[in-house]
């Protein structure tokens, strides 16, 4: 006969088979957790060219959260076809799972299982209607860098074999001229042959200077003289400078003269240059010399605000001629009435009226009276 078995250990029996059912009962719990049993879900379907070795129960995540698992994997039925996947994802996240999101596949980690990880869509695109597609991206496998690291070490071994080449070369003409060899080396080595280029390079520089010098001899005679004279073309840093003339000046601004930018009078302008040719009668002498010069600010391109600034006195310079007969002294004879337009460039200090206390406007144009005193 077997022995009886105690009350108290009959409890601890009983004690240790029911924890070991609700052990049992725990695991089941967390594994039918684990693969989204339990949780309300909803449905997302997905088609890959490659799946890179995912499969069913793999973590599905989104932006880190863990979303829910592949539950299913359909092969394609042709050749060319797509992978198909079925995703269950956590309920609460719907919100956030738009029309416009996207899946790829990642690896967890460097070598880590490959998962499905969602991309959310923006906030104004639709919701996502039930097992409905969402877009997939192209996974970026390793083979794939793997590639493309070995295309670009053939293209840097390529590089290199040029560099190489072509350092050969070079080392190679560096060789030919240290002996005498083609025309650079002959000229290299060749002392006579050196200092004739000298000399040949300083007669041209005689030759360039002497144009200059006849050139400028070439303005002065007549009758191309008169037509650089009247425009100022040379001489232009001393036309503002008069030492033994008496100088009066009217400053004008070019907003009162012109139109915005513009060499054209405006009908302000045109009354502000009858009030100049007023005081001009008041002041002028029969030897009087007048020039209209023109000036602009550093805001404007030089080039283009010196091609304002003289077609602006050339404006001023024909009304006050035509209108007012500015450059007439007798009935046989007539006062030189000089244009030119400075553009940026300022007179320098001692060209200036000795009276201006203040610096003048520096888009402006002066008309100018030089009476000479000696």
């Amino acid at each position: 006969m077997q022995p009886e078995i105690g009350r108290w250990r009959a409890l601890a029996n009983a004690g240790f088979v029911l924890l070991i059912l609700a052990l049992a009962g725990f695991g089941i719990s967390q594994v039918a957790k684990r693969q989204w049993r339990t949780q309300k879900t909803f449905r997302v379907n997905v088609e890959f060219e490659s799946i890179s070795g995912l499969g069913v129960g793999q973590r599905v995540r989104l932006q880190g959260i863990d979303a829910g698992v592949v539950e299913s994997v359909f092969a394609p039925r042709k050749p060319g076809q797509r992978v198909h996947l079925v995703l269950r994802v956590d309920e609460r996240l719907r919100s956030l799972i738009r029309s416009d999101s996207k899946a790829r596949i990642v690896t967890e980690g460097v070598v880590g299982s490959k998962i499905v990880e969602l991309v959310p869509g923006k906030p104004d695109a639709p919701p996502l209607s039930t097992a409905a597609r969402i877009h997939a991206e192209r996974s970026i496998e390793l083979n794939d860098l793997l590639q493309d690291a070995a295309t670009s070490l053939r293209r840097i071994d390529a590089a290199a074999l040029a560099a190489e080449k072509g350092m050969g070369e070079l080392h190679q003409i560096a060789r030919s001229v240290r002996e005498g060899e083609g025309s650079l080396g002959k000229l290299v080595s060749d002392e006579e042959a050196y200092q004739k280029l000298l000399a040949l390079s300083s007669r041209g520089e005689r030759t360039l200077q002497d144009m200059e010098e006849n050139l400028a001899a070439l303005k002065r005679t007549w009758p191309l003289s008169r037509y650089f004279n009247d425009r100022s073309f040379f001489d232009r840093d001393r036309i503002l400078y008069h030492p033994g003339a008496e100088r009066d000046s009217q400053v004008l601004q070019e907003s009162e003269l012109f139109e915005p930018g513009r060499a054209v009078l405006t009908a302000k302008g045109r009354g502000r240059l009858d009030e100049t040719a007023k005081w001009f009668r008041n002041v002028r002498r029969p030897t009087s010399e007048v020039v209209i010069a023109a000036f602009t600010d550093e805001d404007r391109d030089p080039e283009l605000a010196q091609i304002l600034t003289q077609e602006q006195a050339e404006a001023v310079r024909q009304y006050l001629v035509a209108k007012h007969s500015i450059q007439s002294t007798g009935w046989f004879s007539s006062r030189k009435v000089a244009a030119v337009g400075f553009g940026t460039q300022a007179p320098k200090e001692n060209m200036q009226t000795a009276s201006t206390k203040s610096d003048p406007p520096s888009r402006r144009v002066e008309v100018i009276l030089f009476t000479p005193q000696t």
